[in-house]
């Protein structure tokens, strides 16, 4: 493929997700019918973990429109595809690709379903069954929608669902910053905070940049070598279940939060220290389970059996695999604890910050797009230089074939 070539067919992609996004901010402006969001309860989003938890999961609570719902079941759709298939119920690890597909989407449009009706209810949009039936109608048409411009991002355009909720953050997170911003000038030595804000974004950016590209180097050798051949590395990355942990980690926090909404201030669902012990706990033990799908001991293990190679002081198969295991729980604590604090720090500092809320979503924001650049950077790699990344790709591939 020439250079001239490579460049349209990027120029084709970036146009096709920027149409993307342009159908998706329209249809957040798209009212329901029947739907009207009271003042208290637009009050009590804002004060509340539910502002974040939205955020982060593809949902805009911010504007009641028709893709209010979003990419939130597309989320917890997913989390349920990989638990099933990981502790193989059901016979989900013997199905293959396209089965695997079609019973995502159908467990997709039931969440998507459920979500829209728990919506509706808990943020008493309108009243009525009649009312409520044509709400939760069309929220979950408008959030298949969405999904469906994800499918057509990744086939077409660039980022695939990435990019629409990567969009969402900074959408819906830049008028509280911008805000923050106006109330911090107002104050006595703000140029000062303002300097220090910024340093410390970079700081925290470089950080997350750094801890992103960490792993820890499982020497391997094989055994078809001559002894005196270095030993192969086998990286074990620091940070490799923070993405799908923090989006899918908000999808399923946004359940309680929700039915706080619905039953009231004084559930223990409304309480912010509940939220935040809740969030963080399941923020921590998400991280371990992505961790281990992206990493799976047993299928490295097996992977480094099949094409003769061994980790030093280590026999093959089992116990390869139980090496691997407790190293995974060891290297991965650290990141787990890490993406718990920040998310826990956001929950809590959101409703407590009053006025300077803005300024909570600064940590998680800078992650989310860390994590999201990481995956896109590897797009581009493959649409501008295919020839180097292939070549990149044969040579890491022979190393382990040797």
């Amino acid at each position: 493929m020439g250079k001239l070539t490579r460049m349209k067919f990027f120029y084709r992609r970036l146009g096709f997700t920027m149409f993307i996004l342009l159908v998706y901010m329209l249809g957040c402006s798209v009212p329901i019918p029947f739907a009207k969001i009271t003042r208290s309860a637009h009050q009590m989003i804002n004060t509340s973990p539910l502002s974040v938890a939205s955020l982060m999961s593809g949902v805009n609570l911010q504007h009641i429109s028709l893709f209010t719902v979003g990419l939130n079941p597309l989320m917890i759709a997913m989390l349920f595809i990989q638990l099933f298939t990981m502790l193989r119920l059901f016979y989900f690890d013997s199905l293959s690709m396209p089965q695997m597909m079609t019973v995502q989407q159908v467990l997709t449009a039931i969440l998507a379903a459920a979500q829209s009706f728990s919506v509706t209810v808990a943020l008493h949009l309108t009243s009525g069954p009649f009312h409520i039936f044509v709400v939760t109608l069309i929220l979950t048409a408008g959030s298949m929608f969405v999904v469906w411009l994800g499918v057509m991002n990744i086939q077409h355009g660039i980022g695939g669902t990435i990019t629409i909720i990567l969009f969402n953050i900074i959408n819906l997170s830049l008028p509280n910053l911008i805000r923050s911003v106006r109330y911090l000038k107002q104050m006595p030595y703000a140029n000062l905070w303002l300097l220090a804000l910024v340093l410390f974004s970079l700081a925290l950016g470089v950080f997350w940049i750094a801890f992103n590209r960490a792993y820890y180097p499982v020497k391997v050798v094989n055994y078809t070598m001559p002894s005196y051949t270095k030993p192969m590395v086998l990286p074990i990355g620091l940070n490799m279940g923070a993405m799908m942990t923090i989006m899918i980690g908000m999808a399923i926090l946004m359940m309680p939060t929700m039915l706080g909404q619905y039953l009231g201030p004084k559930s223990i669902f409304s309480n912010i220290t509940f939220d935040a012990v809740l969030g963080g706990s399941l923020t921590f033990l998400l991280f371990y389970f992505f961790t281990f799908v992206q990493f799976n001991p047993e299928e490295q293990a097996k992977k480094l059996r099949n094409e003769n190679n061994y980790i030093l002081n280590v026999r093959p198969g089992l116990p390869t695999q139980k090496y691997l295991s407790k190293r995974l729980w060891i290297i991965a604590f650290p990141g787990a604890v890490l993406n718990a604090v920040q998310l826990t720090f956001g929950l809590l500092a959101m409703p407590l910050l009053g006025k300077f809320a803005g300024f909570a979503l600064i940590p998680m924001n800078i992650l989310m797009i860390v994590m999201f650049m990481s995956g896109i950077k590897d797009q581009f790699m493959i649409m501008f230089f295919p020839n180097r990344y292939r070549k990149i790709m044969e040579e890491e591939k022979a190393k382990w074939i040797i």
